[in-house]
């Protein structure tokens, strides 16, 4: 307990912090206001004198308004992280004692750097070097890594706090990391429509994920509320801090745009902006446009849940080691030797197929087709002199090469690999929609023989949900982003596969060696929950953070209807802003939604691309990956396979503070 002295020393020290944080907001908001004039104004001659200006003038005026938009735009990122910290301006103190220097200096840790003019910085960042030490030590001897080396002293007082604006709440001094009344308070608050920042509350071994070395890849294992995807985005703006890079130049690879929206506010939260994100599935639809349509992953689920437990084993076995392993073995035994080189003849010049020949089978024979057949086109261009038009040959002289395979068509190998396997050659949900377990392969055939894009620009990339990937889907990403890489997952939320370590080990191999953590403690779920979610699957070993809430209720037999709707009353009344009903599939969520009359004010979750709304939300399991809610009220059957199983253990992990599990026959 602080004594009065101290709390008034406290509250001194953040009225200063606060009229510092509110004088740079005044600061910012003037040179806002007057880079939108001069923004206005430059555009206005230009508008005005468009027609009265030469070219080069007019460039050299549309250069220097994309300087000024550029400059302006840096400002609002700065105004709107100063916003952020006038909100809560610090959460954490540390008084250091160095070894070296032999000085005790007190280090105010909040979302964003805050100097003083007169002296020591107001408030530190938390991605800050030293800000580790409020994460990763108890008071005693301590250490950090600096730019210059290891900082080795003493932690002789760590603080929390709760503050709004410039109004203290609490204070009080611990000897652990997060104390539990700090994470009590966040963890008991009610969910958004968003994702939320943690950096008040971040633990010692996500704190370790969050700072690792920038170009190793991390495989994180994390269970159902670990926290994965707040480290990995607490992780990129730390990467984005630590190396001055621009946001452009990190990619997430997110489990879908509805998870992509959930998630947009973290980065702005933590005064970053936000990097490029996309999918699986968009990647694959830029790859085969023009060549072959398919059905999303979300429709696959939908098939599995409603029984057709035939495909759910084709699923289970294409997304596995053996099936990859048969397909490189098919490729590099069948495809790459059906090559058969022929002249080519350009004008009155002629390229030998004796030396095609060569240079396919012996002097790249170590590479796959697709980059010989890049570089052979390359010798073949350079045999025909310095003025030809490279660029207008490549893709011609590239066609030719590829018509020496006796077989080129992707579809046409894949069916013949599949045929040489012994497995069903229905590839198409429809005459014209591939599917989704067989856009992973393909997509392999055709880098194999056609090669897919390379974006090297990028310089970090995360990967979330890692067991919604094929083996081959993740080789085909790690292809294309060839960057340091973090990725996540929890091999206890695969719908259509069961998991184990072993799968963890071959996937840390896959990917150059990962270095692999697991994550067995949650945070999300009250303890009641997370007992229930866990018996679902026979998960052992998972430790939860001991908040308590409601019993999970059970209802089954007569008037079912009658009795959740009186359960969604009640969550309302406790004043839960998002609730959620979870049905397996669309098909039921949609006939829920139909057959329940009491249900019209509900937001129907329909696609990838809804948008999370506060109230009352049916959206299926196949949808709702990685989100949480207040109250979750599944209606299902009685879960009798493995899919069944998973998808209510998925279910149940969504809900934060109650759970209605509301079984139907």
């Amino acid at each position: 307990m602080l004594s009065e002295e101290e709390l008034k020393k406290e509250r001194e020290y953040l009225n200063c912090t606060y009229n510092e944080v509110t004088r740079k907001l005044n600061v910012l908001q003037k040179t806002l206001d007057n880079y939108k004039e001069r923004t206005h104004e430059l555009s206005k001659f230009i508008a005005d004198n468009f027609y009265d200006m030469d070219a080069q003038e007019a460039a050299v005026q549309r250069n220097l308004l994309d300087n000024l938009n550029l400059e302006k735009a840096g400002v609002e990122r700065a105004l709107f992280t100063c916003e952020k910290q006038a909100q809560k301006p610090y959460f954490g103190r540390i008084d250091f004692i160095d070894d070296l220097e032999k000085n005790k200096e007190s280090y105010y840790i909040g979302i964003a750097f805050l100097d003083n003019p007169n002296g020591f910085p107001y408030v530190l960042d938390w991605r800050a070097p030293v800000s580790s030490l409020y994460y990763d030590y108890e008071l005693g001897e301590a250490c950090y890594n600096a730019p210059d080396g290891e900082i080795r002293g003493e932690i002789t007082l760590k603080r929390q706090y709760k503050t709004i604006e410039n109004e203290l709440l609490f204070a009080f001094d611990s000897s652990v990391t997060i104390n539990d009344e700090i994470l009590q308070d966040a963890l008991g608050q009610n969910s958004g429509s968003k994702m939320k920042q943690i950096v008040s509350t971040i633990q010692k071994e996500q704190n370790m994920i969050i700072r690792s070395n920038d170009f190793e890849n991390l495989l994180v294992q994390g269970i159902a509320g670990s926290g994965k995807t707040s480290i990995a985005l607490h992780r990129v703006a730390y990467l984005l801090y630590k190396n001055r890079i621009p946001s452009k130049d990190i990619v997430i690879i997110s489990p879908s745009p509805l998870f992509s929206d959930y998630i947009s506010d973290v980065l702005p939260e933590l005064g970053e902006q936000n990097v490029f994100t996309t999918t699986f599935e968009e990647i694959a639809k830029e790859e085969l446009d023009g060549i072959l349509n398919f059905e999303s992953r979300a429709d696959m689920l939908e098939d599995l849940l409603a029984g057709n437990f035939e495909r759910a084993k084709e699923v289970n076995y294409k997304e596995g080691a053996e099936f990859f392993e048969s397909l490189k073995t098919f490729l590099n035994n069948v495809v790459s030797l059906s090559f058969e080189a022929k002249d080519i003849n350009l004008g009155d010049k002629k390229v030998k197929a004796e030396t095609i020949n060569n240079l396919y089978n012996e002097r790249y024979k170590t590479k796959k087709p697709s980059i010989r057949i890049e570089w052979i086109a390359d010798y073949v261009i350079d045999q025909l002199g310095e003025n030809v038009n490279a660029r207008a040959l490549t893709s011609r002289v590239k066609k030719v090469l590829l018509g020496m395979f006796k077989i080129n068509n992707i579809t046409e190998i894949y069916l013949a690999f599949l045929n040489a396997i012994g497995m069903n050659l229905n590839i198409f949900a429809n005459k014209n929609t591939l599917h989704f377990e067989d856009v992973a392969p393909i997509l392999y055939i055709k880098d194999f023989i056609l090669g897919t894009a390379e974006f090297k620009e990028f310089k970090f990339a995360v990967i979330d949900e890692m067991q919604d990937y094929s083996l081959i889907a993740l080789e085909l990403i790690s292809k294309r982003y060839p960057c340091p890489k973090t990725v996540l997952g929890d091999i206890y939320q695969s719908i259509e596969r069961v998991l184990n370590h072993a799968y963890l080990n071959e996937l840390s191999k896959l990917l150059n060696n990962a270095k692999l953590i697991k994550l067995a403690k949650t945070y999300r779920s009250t303890v009641e929950i997370t007992e229930y979610s866990q018996k679902l699957i026979g998960l052992e070993g998972a430790i939860n953070f001991h908040r308590h809430g409601a019993p999970v209720l059970e209802l089954s037999g007569e008037n079912l209807e009658e009795k959740f709707i009186k359960e969604i009353e009640e969550c309302k009344n406790i004043g839960y802003k998002h609730i959620a009903i979870i049905t397996p599939t669309m098909k039921e969520a949609e006939k829920l939604y139909v057959e329940n009359s009491k249900l019209e004010g509900a937001n129907l979750i329909t696609d990838n691309t809804s948008e999370l709304t506060e109230g009352v939300i049916i959206i299926p399991t196949t949808l709702c990956k990685g989100l949480e809610f207040d109250a979750v009220i599944s209606v299902r059957k009685e879960p009798k396979n493995y899919l069944e199983k998973n998808a209510e253990y998925i279910t149940a992990t969504r809900a934060l503070h109650r759970l209605c599990v509301v079984t139907i026959k």
